[in-house]
Order: C-alpha cells, then sequence, then structure tokens
C-alpha cells in the first residue's frame, strides 16, 4: 500500500462480521448485460470509501484500503439459470466464499448473483445495490445513499440517545444482558454434558426457498387486523415456518435468535451503511408461537436489549480483536434440533420499480445466510412487491434440504392456517 492509499476505518461491528458473507440472487430482471451492471458497480465505488463498495476488507486490520478501480475484479457472466437454478447458484457462491474477496457477482441471464463481505454492510447494501443495478432508466444518477452524510459512530450514537430517554432502563438492560450471556454459557455447558454425542462435521451449505401467492401480504395483515392485532407479521411468519418445520417431522428447538436492526434507535435521517443489526437469543421460546415471539421481540426492543447486545458485542471484539468465525465448530449432534435465526427485512420497497421481467408470483429475491452452527437454520424473510418471500439457510448435512423446501412450500402456500388455531 502505498503512503498516498486512501483507508478507511472499520466499526467493531464491521470487522466482527469480517470474516461472513452476504450472498444473494435477484430475478428474472433485465439488468442490461455484463458490462452495465459492471459501469454502474464502478460508478458506486467512485462515490467514495463511506459508500462501502470499493472497500477492501480485510480481517486482521480495522484500516481497509479503498480501491474503487478493483470493484469489478470479480465480476462475470455466467451461463444463464432460470427460476429452478437460483438456490443450487448461490449454495454454489456460497460453498467457493473467500475473506479475502469483497465482491463477487455473476450475471446468470436475467439473475444477478451477489456475494458480498459482511464487513461491508447487513442486508441493506444488497438491496440498495439491486435496486440500483436494476434501474430500468439507461443512466441513472447516484442514489442518494451513496453520496449522502454517513453516521461514522452509530452505536454509541444510538446508545446515548435512547439512555437520554430511558434513564432507569440502562442499568437494567446492561446487567441484565450480562446475565443472560453467563446463563446462556451456563446452559450450553449443561446441555452438552447431557448430550454427549456429536460427530465430527464440516460445512455443507444449503437453502429452501419460497415465495407466496401475489397478495398474501394484503391477506395476512386483514387477517390480523380482525383477529390478533396486537401482533406483528414478522412474528406470524415466523410461527408458520416454525410450524411447517415442525409438521414435516423436524425437531424444533424450544429457542429462537432474532436479528434487530438498530437504525430503529436512530432519526430517520441517520444514515448508516455498514453493520448495525444485532442478535439475540431467547432461551425457553417457543418459535411457532406468533405470540411469544412477538412479546419476546416487543419487549426487547423498548428495553434497548438489541443496543446493549451491540455494545457489548462491540467492546468483545474490541477487547479480543477476534471476528465471529464463519464455522465455529467441527462436530455436530447426532441427532440435531433445528435451532432457528429470524430475520424480518420487512416491505423492500426499493424493488418496485426495477426492471423485473416476470409477475410478481415469479420475481425472486432470495439471500443465503450460511449459518456458523450445523443445527442452525435462519430463516430470512420479507415482503418483495406484493408477495411474501422466504429463504431458509442451514448445512444440508444435517437436515434435509428436500424436507426444509416442503415445509417453505407448505408455509408461504397458507400462512394462516399453520398458526392461526394456537392464536
Amino acid at each position: 500500500m502505498s503512503r498516498n492509499a486512501i483507508t478507511y476505518k472499520a466499526t467493531a461491528m464491521d470487522m466482527l462480521r469480517s470474516d461472513s458473507r452476504l450472498i444473494g440472487g435477484l430475478g428474472p430482471a433485465d439488468f442490461g448485460g455484463i458490462e452495465r451492471v459492471r459501469a454502474r458497480l464502478r460508478k458506486l465505488a467512485s462515490a467514495g470509501p463511506a459508500a462501502r463498495l470499493g472497500l477492501r476488507v480485510t480481517p486482521s486490520t480495522r484500516q481497509w484500503a479503498y480501491e474503487p478501480d478493483a470493484v469489478c475484479a470479480e465480476v462475470e457472466s455466467a451461463p444463464p439459470i432460470t427460476a429452478a437454478g437460483i438456490a443450487g447458484a448461490l449454495v454454489e457462491l456460497s460453498s467457493t466464499a473467500s475473506a479475502e474477496v469483497p465482491l463477487r457477482g455473476r450475471l446468470a441471464g436475467e439473475y444477478l448473483l451477489l456475494d458480498l463481505s459482511h464487513g461491508l454492510s447487513d442486508a441493506l447494501l444488497p438491496v440498495e445495490l439491486y435496486a440500483y443495478l436494476a434501474d430500468p432508466s439507461e443512466d441513472p444518477p447516484l442514489p442518494a445513499w451513496a453520496t449522502a452524510p454517513v453516521v461514522k459512530s452509530p452505536l454509541p450514537r444510538a446508545f446515548s440517545s435512547w439512555a437520554v430517554r430511558n434513564p432507569r432502563k440502562v442499568g437494567a438492560v446492561l446487567s441484565g444482558r450480562l446475565r443472560a450471556s453467563r446463563s446462556a454459557s451456563t446452559a450450553t455447558t449443561a446441555e452438552n454434558t447431557a448430550v454427549p454425542r456429536r460427530i465430527p462435521w464440516t460445512r455443507s451449505p444449503a437453502m429452501a426457498t419460497a415465495t407466496s401467492r401475489a397478495g398474501a401480504p394484503t391477506a395476512l395483515r386483514c387477517w390480523r387486523d380482525r383477529n390478533a392485532p396486537d401482533l406483528s407479521v414478522a412474528s406470524m411468519l415466523c410461527g408458520a415456518v416454525a410450524n411447517a418445520i415442525a409438521a414435516q417431522g423436524i425437531s424444533v428447538a424450544q429457542s429462537l435468535t432474532f436479528l434487530f436492526d438498530c437504525r430503529r434507535y436512530l432519526p430517520t435521517s441517520d444514515l448508516v451503511l455498514g453493520n448495525f443489526a444485532v442478535g439475540i437469543d431467547f432461551h425457553g421460546l417457543d418459535p411457532a408461537s406468533p405470540r411469544a415471539v412477538h412479546g419476546a421481540v416487543a419487549h426487547a426492543i423498548e428495553n434497548g436489549r438489541p443496543l446493549a447486545a451491540g455494545t457489548l458485542s462491540a467492546l468483545s471484539y474490541l477487547r479480543t480483536g477476534a471476528a465471529l468465525p464463519a464455522t465455529a465448530v467441527d462436530s455436530a449432534p447426532v441427532n440435531a434440533d433445528a435451532r432457528l435465526t429470524f430475520s424480518d427485512i420487512g416491505r423492500i420497497r426499493q424493488l418496485d420499480g426495477i426492471a423485473w421481467t416476470a409477475d410478481p408470483e415469479n420475481s425472486q429475491f432470495y439471500p443465503l445466510s450460511e449459518p456458523a452452527l450445523p443445527d442452525s437454520v435462519v430463516i430470512t424473510s420479507m415482503h418483495v412487491r406484493d408477495t411474501f418471500q422466504v429463504s431458509a439457510s442451514f448445512h444440508g448435512n444435517v437436515f434435509d434440504v428436500e424436507t426444509v423446501q416442503s415445509a417453505l412450500d407448505v408455509a408461504l402456500s397458507d400462512p394462516i392456517a399453520m398458526f392461526s388455531g394456537q392464536e
């Protein structure tokens, strides 16, 4: 690196994710060919290091080089695929991912597959990238997010803002989060003692995907408003998927990891492009119960638990300098319960007006979030156009791919039927 090279200082939360990947695919859409994709990526990268593209994520240092001219080094054409091939193509990307490569892109006909370092961002950046790369305009200007000022230290800003409004909750949430961490560690030790049988294991990324009928989001909200107005749509989708997985014969653990976007604690005018999502473990929670999930999530948000979890994770990185491992263990339970992680991206309005070439029911936007543990299943849900879309990311040598696929198909065909009897 030359003396005049531009560098960008990554946050602790970026560093925590720097060994992991963000992988996704979208289509069918008119991306205008590989040269247009490359030109738009170069245009975004030229906006500066704060826009994230062009950064070379380096897990060993917080000073990341800004190399915009290299942004398209791994962006290529690939043989065209159809809707039936998107899951397999994403699994192939995950299987061949490297922490040394900040961005890979494969334009496979009308489907664009992206593989980004998780150090660059959370789910926000891929959504914005697809919205720009599939913009039907001939020469769209740089999007506002690429040139607007960003909040460089969002976690302290968000926590201090929340603490000022909730002074009596600060000590309780921090001490409670510390106790929860210690309890989780103790519980894990006890569980391993009670169920000692494990076998050697290596990663085997797999995924299942499903799209609802058009109109399903409106139908689910109408049912909710009539029958359970206090529940969130996210909790109902979580319940539907968990019930469907259990109905297919996969034992589901009584626990749930839920991902929270901490941007909710900042003013809407504050822009954070880097990592600002954290996961919270809820032990003893039935993920198949929308009411239980909604209650736990709402209580956590109200009491600032996502901020506390993010703060403690950042402090842990600053103390140890260790990123979260992409693969955390080398053994798996002989009889694994599925431990669900749920991430609801919500309504993605940025994708409404892009150059889709199919109707809503045949449009696909699926992320693959390979879990670090063999018995984890990461469920990602979103509202795209007039449909719900859900992907499950897991390891195919622990859970059967066809079984998980059948569960998603059932859950998305009639999500209300999967949980309405419980509520």
